[in-house]
């Protein structure tokens, strides 16, 4: 009340020193009341605001007035909330000089509780409400501290009180339900929420509360009706209806998941459950547009890295890698010690044939990551893109000293053999090492049967390739060149000219070799 009287009297003196045309003159003794004046409404002022540096601003006011009780007052409670207890054994003094109001006991019993003087906070505390009966507030606290100490004692002190309030005699039912919840007593705690329904069958809070105990025991069926019995009564949030459709994805009912993810995702876009569960319902109906949509809309996808490559996956299974690769960098960018993300990353500029920017990427991982498998192997990849393949040919060792069971190391490093038709034999080896391991390869099969080209066995590898399920020869450029360049070799530019016609679309060697062929007979 002090403080408003005062911010009024202010205001008033402002307001009235403005009329005069000309300023009266201030003594110096009044200049600095002024200004002390002035500070103390910037400090409440940023109290207000809840600047974080308020308390600052306060204690700069009081190395002008250190008498101040009020101001000892306030930088206490500062002090204690920003857990400087020795600084608050400073101000806390003010008790000592008497005429002590409800708020002071409030405080020095807050004081009392911080240093573990729970007897004495219990003591002051009783002074405060002495003082000041109707101080909710201070009766809360009290009634925390006792949680702590004694809670049937708090269970009977806020009991006490609903004859006295009975217009919030439910929500009293309900904190003295919170009182046992917290002392693990989750029958007793039901007990009185039931009480707070009873009094006020609209009042939420109980409901959220039991759906809560039965969702920690596992009786789903239980938590469902409480959250339903909610809704029956108009009440809704994303949250609730986010619990329940996480509830239904338990049981196994799609359906119903998806209508409550929806009606929390309508209430909050950025509902986080919400988001992630519609996204993976999306994934599966092939919808990898909404999929990405719903995930890049959830409350945390700014700070979770693994969100940013959903969506990237996602923007590429939709047919939109430039915009995938776009994500990529700028997650790169943002999660700048994120290993994952960079190898991601590398794999879509690979994709995009940047290999020069891929290889610096991964090998800026292995600096850090020497064992990280993938990434060397990637490595390896960019660079025989590179055409630098000694370099290569290292990484591939490095590769296969870590792990001999690794088939696309041994196709990589064949393969790469194959294609400069350098040591065919060993090449050769290479791959049939590769598919030992991992038999139904396809691409595996495609490498030896280019092998067997370079090698002149066009019968094997003509073979080999026929072997493979057409979509798949058809979905591959580059093995539907080599089926082509097989037939060619084989005299049999007639059969080659579908495989190369595909393959030129995006092969320079099959565009070169389709015009070699004779013209199309008619």
């Amino acid at each position: 009340m002090k403080k408003c009287i005062l911010l009024g009297l202010l205001f008033f003196c402002a307001g009235s020193l403005a009329l005069p045309a000309k300023s009266l003159p201030l003594s110096p003794q009044g200049k600095k009341e002024a200004a002390l004046y002035l500070d103390f409404i910037r400090a409440v002022q940023a109290e207000v605001r809840q600047d974080p540096d308020y308390c600052d601003d306060y204690r700069r006011v009081f190395s002008q007035a250190p008498q101040s009780r009020y101001l000892r007052r306030l930088l206490a409670v500062c002090a204690l909330t920003q857990d400087q207890l020795e600084e608050a054994d400073l101000y806390i003094t003010y008790i000592d000089e008497g005429e002590n109001e409800a708020e002071d006991w409030a405080v020095y019993a807050f004081y009392n509780w911080r240093k573990g003087q729970l007897k004495e906070a219990q003591e002051n505390y009783e002074k405060a409400l002495a003082a000041d009966p109707d101080d909710l507030r201070i009766l809360y606290q009290y009634v925390l501290l006792l949680t702590y100490i004694d809670p049937d004692q708090a269970a009977e002190k806020l009991k006490a009180h609903q004859e006295d309030y009975p217009a919030i005699a439910h929500v009293i039912d309900y904190e003295i339900g919170n009182i046992y919840l917290h002392q693990r007593q989750p029958v007793k705690a039901l007990q009185y929420y039931n009480a707070a329904t009873r009094r006020d069958p609209t009042y939420a809070e109980p409901y959220l509360a039991r759906a809560q105990i039965y969702e920690k025991a596992a009786q789903f069926f239980l938590m469902l009706h409480e959250l339903e019995e909610l809704e029956k009564i108009g009440y809704e949030s994303a949250s609730m209806y986010s619990r329940m459709g996480s509830v239904y994805v338990i049981v196994h009912d799609d359906e119903r998941a998806q209508s409550y993810f929806l009606k929390a995702k309508n209430l909050d876009k950025s509902d986080v459950p919400a988001g992630y569960f519609l996204a993976l319902y999306a994934e599966r109906n092939g919808d990898f547009e909404a999929a990405a949509r719903y995930l890049q809309e959830t409350a945390d996808f700014s700070e979770d890295a693994s969100k940013w490559l959903q969506v990237a996956f996602y923007q590429q299974r939709a047919g939109h890698p430039e915009q995938a690769l776009r994500l990529l960098k700028e997650a790169y960018e943002r999660f700048e010690q994120n290993v994952e993300i960079g190898y991601f990353y590398a794999l879509a500029l690979q994709d995009d044939g940047q290999n020069r920017r891929s290889a610096r990427i991964l090998k800026t991982i292995l600096q850090s990551n020497s064992s990280y498998e993938q990434a060397r192997l990637a490595y390896a990849f960019a660079l025989e893109s590179l055409h630098k393949y000694e370099e290569m040919e290292e990484q591939v060792r490095l590769v296969l000293e870590q792990n001999p069971r690794n088939a696309v190391a041994y196709n990589l490093l064949g393969f790469s053999l194959a294609e400069r038709k350098e040591r065919l034999p060993q090449a050769q080896e290479l791959i049939i090492r590769a598919l030992e391991l991992s038999p139904k390869d396809r691409a595996f099969m495609d490498s030896l049967a280019w092998v067997y080209y370079q090698q002149g066995e066009y019968e094997k590898a003509l073979a080999l390739l026929e072997s493979l399920d057409k979509e798949f020869v058809y979905a591959n450029a580059e093995v539907a060149y080599h089926m082509g360049a097989v037939y060619v070799a084989l005299g049999q530019p007639e059969q080659a000219r579908a495989y190369l016609e595909q393959a030129a679309l995006s092969s320079k060697e099959a565009k070169r070799l389709l015009k070699k062929l004779p013209p199309a007979r008619k």
